[in-house]
């Protein structure tokens, strides 16, 4: 799986900025994989994580994206579930 420098989610284009660990990618004092902020439009992914981890990542802050655009209210770990059965799935086929 390629990870491209933008994605579209509803009528919002993200930019996706693969970047190393700052006050951008800690939440209450711990590292974390990813981040979407809705208002500027950027995914930032940990680059200090493997390629994998990084995919797994940005299938998971997409489908925040969608919960967001589509008011749809997913939970965190609504959220974490489906996207690790998306990334197996599109790892796996």
């Amino acid at each position: 799986m390629n990870i491209p420098e933008k994605i579209k989610i509803g009528w919002k284009d993200y930019t996706i900025e693969k970047t190393d660990v700052s006050e951008k990618l800690l939440l209450n004092g711990a590292i974390c994989y990813g981040e979407i902020e809705y208002d500027d439009q950027i995914i930032r992914l940990n680059n200090s994580f493997s390629d994998e981890q990084k995919e797994a990542t940005l299938i998971h802050e997409m489908l925040h994206g969608i919960s967001n655009m589509y008011t749809l209210d997913m939970s965190e770990d609504l959220v974490t579930k489906l996207a690790n059965a998306l990334y197996i799935t599109i790892k796996d086929n």
